[in-house]
């Protein structure tokens, strides 16, 4: 092999290298396929190039086909289908040619022997069989708004505009930015009315329909990749890439049950450790528990790879949950002591309820709290009328707002405590304000 391939410039060997060789046969050994031995990622060699070698040695060949056939086999297997010795790609149904009935349209635009019609008819041959031309049934119409068929003038626009590839929701006005010629049942009538006409527009706009679908990718194939039918099985359209693609339902079922990637080695390390823990599954895949490791499908893949895993799992989902009761916690909402409010353990104090609904809730606690108690002090004092309670409250909070805005450090400490007694500030001070 060396020799062969030394007569050759480096760039145009013909034949695999020994190495080459060697990593191929030691691929398909391992159960690779022949797609991925020759594709883009991990190529070892290129298919043109398999294909010769495989060919100038016939017993090294035969071998490597063997195991890629053996292996094509496997692949099938795992991607759900059911029959392995189908092929890779199942061949669809072929594509009927486009009709183009030509006999059809010279019957159609060819006036028959000896029959009288208008010049500009559309089609004279429907007309020699309904007996009365299209000018003559549309005339018997009340408004021109109401008349049931189209005009000569639209038929012949709309023959026009099929016969040159437009389709039919582009002749109606579907498509957006297009300008109707006929309305969709006006055009369906006509062809009921006048069938040979009728016949060759419908074989148009199904000839556009194909051509149309064959430009947006639209193949109408029957069979997935994998050889299922989307008649038996079904198929959706997932979102990938900013556009729409297809996928069977068989294929994307078989690969959710049947998960062919592995987990990585420290994660079945950590699962086995939960497993012998006695951790249960729902306490390993839950995301808001201290104890997650994984989601389910990792948890799932371990199992059909690792045996003795999967029987601890078993055996811890079939113990008993030891429910412990919950103790009764005595919390200190429940030892409020008598407020002036009364709405807990006293009775309610008229002065002082009027005070709180009508300083307004908006301001900061110890503002409010503040004003409030000033407020009902002058109530209960008879400083204040309850009348004038709504003109006097802001009075009371700019009290409250000035006396929080003093700053202790530079208050004289020779000055009252309080505003009624004569006990100095020296005496009242907190060890928390003065450290």
């Amino acid at each position: 092999m060396d020799k062969i391939n030394a007569r050759a410039p480096q760039h145009s060997i013909e034949y695999m290298t020994p190495t080459q060789a060697n990593a191929c046969m030691v691929a398909l050994e391992e159960g690779k396929s022949q797609r991925t031995i020759t594709g883009i990622r991990g190529a070892i060699v290129s298919f043109k190039k398999l294909q010769k070698h495989i060919t100038r040695y016939p017993l090294w060949g035969a071998k490597a086909l063997e195991l890629i056939e053996a292996n094509r086999k496997l692949a099938d297997k795992r991607k759900g289908r059911s029959n392995p010795n189908l092929a890779v790609r199942r061949e669809n149904l072929p594509e009927e040619p486009i009709a183009t009935f030509p006999d059809l349209k010279a019957r159609n635009f060819s006036i028959p022997d000896g029959v009288q019609t208008c010049t500009n008819c559309p089609h004279p041959a429907d007309c020699a069989a309904v007996g009365e031309c299209l000018d003559t049934i549309n005339a018997r119409a009340v408004h021109p708004h109401c008349v049931e068929y189209m005009t000569p003038i639209q038929a012949t626009q709309c023959m026009s505009a099929l016969e040159e590839g437009m389709s039919k929701r582009a002749l109606t006005g579907y498509v957006n930015g297009t300008k109707a010629i006929v309305s969709g049942g006006k055009f369906e009538k006509h062809c009921l009315r006048y069938p040979v006409w009728g016949a060759w527009a419908l074989a148009l706009v199904e000839r556009n329909r194909k051509m149309a679908d064959k430009k947006k990718g639209r193949r109408g194939h029957e069979f997935c990749k994998h050889g299922h039918a989307f008649a038996l099985h079904g198929k959706s359209y997932l979102q990938r890439d900013g556009r729409w693609h297809r996928q069977c339902l068989a294929c994307s079922s078989f690969r959710h049950t049947n998960p062919t990637h592995t987990p990585k080695p420290d994660l079945v390390e950590k699962v086995r450790a939960a497993a012998i823990a006695g951790t249960r599954v729902s306490a390993l895949t839950n995301r808001h528990s201290a104890t997650f490791i994984c989601d389910f499908r990792q948890i799932r893949a371990i199992r059909r790879l690792h045996g003795d895993i999967a029987e601890m799992i078993d055996r811890n989902s079939q113990q008993r949950r030891l429910v412990l009761p919950r103790p009764a916690i005595i919390r200190l909402t429940n030892l409020r002591e008598p407020t002036l409010t009364g709405v807990i353990a006293a009775p309610s104090d008229p002065l002082f309820t009027l005070a709180d609904q009508t300083i307004s809730r908006s301001m900061p606690p110890h503002i409010r709290r503040d004003a409030v108690v000033m407020l009902a002090t002058a109530l209960w004092l008879g400083e204040l009328k309850p009348e004038d309670v709504e003109q006097a409250a802001k009075s009371f909070v700019r009290a409250a707002w000035k006396e929080d805005s003093v700053d202790m450090r530079f208050v004289s400490l020779d000055a009252p405590a309080f505003r009624d007694g004569k006990v100095p500030l020296v005496e009242r001070l907190s060890v928390g304000l003065w450290p």
